[in-house]
């Protein structure tokens, strides 16, 4: 599962890191050079005793600062001049920072600097590779060649330009998602898409099956020192679920499974279900209050077609 919170954590850490080395390189640099040339320690004593000064001057004389600061600028380019005639740039002595934004402090007034973002999302996306074949999954991977039926063409068009749609357009208002259909028929490839995109934008992802995902809350329920194991169901900004149905089923299962579901729904937080199971089948096997819960508050997307899996091993045979 994608831990949003930590990749920002590790990526501010990252970029302060960073800035921790430019700092330290620049002063040796600076140390150096002062040390090898007595004409730049003595300007760069004058420039630190003129802005003592200036501070001082501030407080007491306006006039004053304003002719201290024309002398530092003045001692300031000469300075420039002798680097530059010594094969230095001007700015030598300056940390050369990533982010000229932020300074490699990562933090602005209004949150993470947009440096720490671009860090942070990578660090998602790279997470959930690590625990899905993502890079395998996309939109442009996703080929309609294998549904020969017109009309199953036809209708998986529809899904797929939809689930492009929304994958898009994700946001915490998106709405729920279910992926019904037989196996094999292309719900995993668009459902590990939409996850991939909703990383990129830098939404937390979390994909389980759900004999994974019952079975860490049922030790939530048997446990109370595991609340947390929950908490990351609950309040993922995108929850996955992968093959409703093919879980061992429980009464404790039942119940916390639909716990999980409503929560989310009360909180208004997307989840796609990925299942083989048609609306009878779910009532039959979780009951009334379940298939309620999918079909009253999820947009229903069919699947249909021959199973990929198997026509791509035909082919290959044949190769």
């Amino acid at each position: 599962m994608v831990n949003k919170a930590k990749c920002f954590e590790e990526a501010l850490q990252q970029v302060r890191n960073h800035r921790h080395i430019s700092l330290e390189q620049a002063d040796a640099l600076r140390q150096d050079l002062l040390n090898r040339h007595a004409d730049l320690k003595k300007m760069e004593q004058d420039l630190i005793s003129l802005i003592k000064k200036q501070m001082i001057a501030k407080i007491s004389s306006d006039s004053l600062a304003s002719d201290l600061q024309k002398e530092y600028d003045a001692l300031h380019r000469q300075r420039s001049a002798a680097l530059t005639e010594l094969g230095y740039a001007p700015d030598v002595f300056e940390p050369k920072f990533n982010c000229q934004i932020c300074q490699d402090n990562g933090m602005l007034d209004n949150g993470y600097c947009d440096c720490v973002k671009k860090i942070a999302y990578q660090k998602m996306l790279e997470q959930l590779n690590n625990d899905l074949p993502i890079d395998d999954f996309n939109f442009d991977s996703f080929s309609l060649t294998y549904y020969d039926d017109l009309n199953d063409r036809r209708q998986m068009e529809e899904v797929f330009t939809f689930c492009k749609q929304y994958a898009k357009e994700f946001s915490l208002n998106s709405e729920n998602l279910y992926l019904m259909g037989s196996t094999g028929l292309g719900k995993t490839h668009l459902t590990f898409s939409i996850a991939k995109e909703a990383v990129a934008k830098g939404y937390s992802v979390i994909y389980c099956t759900a004999q994974s995902m019952i079975s860490d809350l049922e030790k939530e329920h048997f446990n109370h020192d595991s609340i947390s194991i929950g908490e990351n169901y609950r309040n993922s900004q995108l929850l996955i679920i992968d093959d409703l149905g093919t879980e061992f089923l429980s009464p404790v299962a039942q119940s916390v499974l639909y716990n999980i579901i409503n929560t989310r729904v009360l909180k208004h937080l997307p989840t796609i279900i990925n299942s083989n199971l048609t609306a009878t089948q779910i009532e039959e096997r979780y009951g009334q209050r379940l298939i309620s819960r999918i079909f009253g508050c999820y947009k229903t997307l069919k699947f249909a077609g021959k199973d990929i899996r198997i026509q791509k091993m035909l082919i290959s045979k044949k190769v």
